[in-house]
């Protein structure tokens, strides 16, 4: 997967209803779903398009969509490196949410933060 420092290169779907939101995205773009048996995060496939995978859709408890602060879509930024990146975050006014998570296995590490208008996003650097 080719990605480049600054791009956006995954975007995150919570849904309540997994099964439901798979079959109406395939019938929408026809995307193909992966599972990794091994992944830190539970009831998640990810979106995979042309062989390349784009995304994902994770499942979050019924009656919680728009109750909590990770529960809206969310795009990634490519980053070198994890931590100056956080360190900047905050230099700016911004605020992290969570904590820094490591997918394990080669598959980089990722954090959560609220830029200064409030949104959601996240970095994702390979190291």
């Amino acid at each position: 997967m080719n990605r480049k420092i600054g791009k956006t290169f995954w975007f995150d779907l919570p849904v309540e209803d997994l099964t439901d939101a798979m079959s109406f995205y395939e019938g929408l773009f026809n995307w193909i779903y992966v599972r990794l048996k091994d992944s830190p995060v539970s009831d998640y496939v990810m979106i995979q398009v042309d062989k390349e995978l784009i995304g994902g859709i994770r499942q979050v408890e019924q009656g919680t969509r728009g109750k909590h602060e990770h529960l809206s879509p969310i795009i990634y930024f490519t980053v070198e490196a994890l931590e100056p990146k956080i360190k900047r975050v905050k230099e700016l006014g911004g605020k992290l949410v969570g904590e820094r998570t490591d997918l394990g296995e080669g598959r980089g590490s990722y954090q959560w933060f609220r830029d200064r208008a409030g949104n959601l996003v996240a970095f994702w650097a390979q190291k």
